[in-house]
């Protein structure tokens, strides 16, 4: 009984215990359960957390370079800028300051003038640039505005602002001048890097310029005024032949604006018919007989009457009108000695002046033929005058022009002989006729024996080059007697005639037997 009762306690207990034990693992396996529950999720957590991390990170990496790009970007946009300004302010050619940055610099300064100070400007204007593009290209003249800009930067000094403000025209600004007296030795400074050839195409071109002189603040109290007046004086010197300087006087505003009211009118001029040319014989000192004229312009205008040459002919060189004039002359010329041919007039020549535009026209021989053709004068009759500085301006094209035209039986004289940069070298080379002795030496020849010297020297010349010799501007009786015992062949002038119309160059005409002294 005593074990049975031990042995059943036992049993109850170890019952009891496995009980516990099953109950206890129970819990345990739930808290595990629950453990593991929650360490999947804290798991799942750290997995989206990392997830997470790793947008961020692509994100933080886009965004890098999103910051990168646009920086980029930013720098690109700067230089941009800066290059936009650089093109706006600079000449793209000569890499000088340009219209916009010289105007931007002198209102800036003249915003800043004290009472004191004075600021001068130049204006350099190359004389005939035009005839460099027509003759060599645009290629060529590009060249020469290149080589001008740095022979102009060696003039400059620290006080100098130059720049470009058109096609051939460059300007400089000077402050700081102490004495307007002493800008004269700029003016000379400037010259002289001109006194010297520029090499084109091989070939040596001398370059001529006219410049403009203002100063600030007696010729202009605002940059706008100053430029304006400083252009103005430019003109002038223009006007006044080219290569030389000239300074602002109040009364060119005036002299402007006439001479844009006569551009305008010198355009409609061609079209209304206003030109008529005069006809200055020309006589054989031996015979005293006429044999030919010199057409000479006239023009016409409907309220000044009749304007001289050399009061429209330099603003048509400018214009570029003197091109179509020029032709107007050829052909009306030609149109008269043909006519005179037809009344029996078979052995008068007529001469007509050529511009140097005209003469480099890359048209011109054409137009030539073609006045021929369509008037049907005989070439034979026809002298073209040309100056020595036309002829010189390039050498090889002038001697093939000279020749084609020759070929034909054309005539050419050389104008003006004696006046321009004479020389055996060159002379020798030209296949020209007629050599015509500028007046300038016949003013003064029965009083100055170097100027007598002169003209024989001309003649001997001629002679031995077997051509003939024109005289001009013969206005009395001895200056005739010299050039006859000189042995010249002709010679024009009031002596003979002046200038006159078609009718009254008609009577010469008639009166070939005699030594008509019209006037």
């Amino acid at each position: 009984m005593g074990d049975y009762m031990i042995n059943r306690t036992v049993g109850t207990l170890i019952i009891a215990t496995a009980v516990i034990m099953l109950l206890l693992f129970t819990v345990l396996l739930a808290r595990l359960r629950k453990l593991k529950q929650t360490v999947d999720l804290t798991e799942q957590e750290n997995q989206k957390i990392k997830q997470s991390h790793k947008e961020l990170e692509t994100v933080y990496h886009t965004s890098l370079s999103s910051l990168n790009e646009l920086t980029l970007k930013y720098e690109e946009l700067n230089r941009n800028r800066d290059n936009m300004k650089k093109l706006a302010y600079t000449d793209y050619l000569t890499e000088l300051p340009n219209r916009t940055a010289f105007t931007e610099m002198l209102d800036n300064v003249m915003l800043t003038l004290r009472s004191e100070e004075i600021v001068g400007i130049m204006d350099i204007d190359l004389d005939n640039f035009k005839n460099i593009n027509d003759t060599l290209g645009h290629s060529y003249g590009d060249e020469l505005l290149i080589d001008v800009t740095y022979r102009l930067k060696q003039a400059m000094d620290e006080n100098d602002y130059l720049a470009r403000i058109g096609g051939d025209e460059f300007i400089v600004l000077t402050q700081n001048i102490k004495d307007t007296a002493d800008y004269e030795d700029k003016i000379k400074k400037i010259r002289k890097v001109f006194s010297y050839p520029f090499i084109l195409s091989t070939k040596e071109y001398f370059v001529t310029v006219s410049i403009g002189v203002a100063f600030a603040p007696k010729d202009g109290k605002t940059s706008q005024a100053l430029i304006k007046n400083v252009d103005s004086a430019m003109y002038v010197a223009k006007a006044n032949g080219k290569n030389t300087y000239t300074y602002f006087d109040f009364s060119f505003n005036q002299k402007l604006t006439e001479k844009i009211e006569t551009q305008s009118e010198l355009r409609k001029a061609l079209e209304r018919n206003e030109f008529i040319l005069f006809y200055q014989a020309q006589m054989d000192l031996v015979t005293k007989k006429v044999v030919g004229f010199e057409a000479l312009i006239r023009w016409n205008h409907p309220s000044k009457g009749l304007v001289n040459p050399d009061e429209f002919i330099y603003l048509a060189e400018e214009t570029g009108l003197i091109v179509p004039i020029g032709k107007w002359v050829l052909h009306t010329a030609c149109k008269q000695l043909k006519a005179w041919e037809d009344a029996g007039y078979k052995d008068i020549t007529m001469a007509v002046n050529l511009s140097t535009r005209q003469f480099k026209d890359k048209d011109f021989v054409k137009q030539v033929f073609d006045v021929i053709e369509e008037t049907g004068v005989n070439p034979k009759k026809l002298e073209l005058e040309i100056t020595e500085s036309i002829a010189l301006d390039d050498l090889d094209y002038t001697i093939s022009t000279i020749q084609e035209l020759k070929n034909v039986g054309v005539h050419f004289s050389l104008d003006d002989f004696g006046t321009g940069y004479s020389s055996m070298n060159y002379l020798k080379r030209l296949p020209v006729s007629n050599l015509k002795i500028d007046k300038s030496f016949l003013d003064t020849v029965m009083e100055d024996q170097c100027d007598q010297k002169i003209i024989q020297t001309i003649i001997t010349l001629a002679r031995n080059l077997d051509l003939f010799v024109i005289a001009e501007g013969v206005e009395r009786s001895d200056q005739e007697l010299f050039l006859q015992e000189a042995d010249c062949d002709k010679a024009q002038g009031f002596l003979y005639s002046k200038p006159v119309p078609k009718e009254i160059a008609e009577q010469f005409l008639k009166k070939l037997d005699n030594s008509p002294n019209i006037q």
